[in-house]
């Protein structure tokens, strides 16, 4: 009888690349960095540590990867939204609806982003420029510098500072939204909630933002 003939495995160098940072994605959102091992990253990505070592390093190097690549996706966001030929209040109005939706459909960035500060920022002592915002303060300094030339600004305006205002807006409806519910009755997982949050913030920094005479009248979303 013919021998038997072993069946060859086909590899799927990117397959298994993905799994594994989709792996560390989820255990370092859920538990930090401290929290998770590499005998868990590999178990759960279905994989032997030998594919992670090779493909990462060692688990520093996935755990710098999940932050690059996560919080990629938002600057992807951004630099969309704020390239837009639009006026300086619909500029605002819909990068705060960006935010919102954004921030809703991927807890896996607000986690990320907590342990990295409840760890002071370790991580990116080491690596410095791993999540700059630097592309997206370039384009917002474009952005107010034109409402200044065009007096729809009539104050200085730190790109900087309005950045941390338009995230700080959006953010503590995921970050804090267990508290929430207990202290304020306020449930962000209603999508009325988020909406009426959304519009607040929008106006409030619209308004704030613009001078006197350049300030619309009525919401919008």
């Amino acid at each position: 009888m013919p021998g038997t003939v072993r069946a060859k495995i086909k590899r799927n160098p990117q397959k298994t690349r993905a799994g594994i940072l989709n792996a560390g994605v989820k255990l370092f959102s859920l538990r930090g960095y401290d929290g998770v091992s590499v005998d868990e990253i590999v178990q759960r990505a279905g994989v032997n540590k030998r594919m992670l070592y090779h493909y990462y390093g060692n688990k520093d190097g996935l755990y710098v990867e999940v932050l690059r690549v996560v919080f990629a996706e938002l600057e992807s966001l951004e630099i969309a939204v704020l390239t837009e030929d639009v006026s300086t209040a619909d500029a605002i109005r819909k990068v705060l609806k960006e935010y919102f939706v954004f921030l809703e459909g991927h807890p896996e960035f607000v986690s990320l982003l907590m342990w990295e500060n409840l760890h002071r920022g370790r991580f990116l002592d080491v690596h410095p420029n791993l999540l700059s915002k630097s592309k997206v303060l370039a384009r917002l300094r474009e952005i107010v510098a034109r409402a200044r030339a065009a007096g729809e600004i009539d104050q200085d305006v730190d790109a900087r500072h309005l950045l941390v205002l338009l995230y700080g807006a959006c953010f503590i409806y995921q970050s804090n939204r267990f508290t929430l519910r207990h202290t304020m009755e306020l449930d962000c997982r209603r999508p009325s909630v988020l909406r009426d949050g959304l519009r607040l913030a929008q106006d409030i920094i619209v308004r704030g933002l613009l001078s006197p005479d350049r300030r619309p009248q009525g919401t919008a979303n």
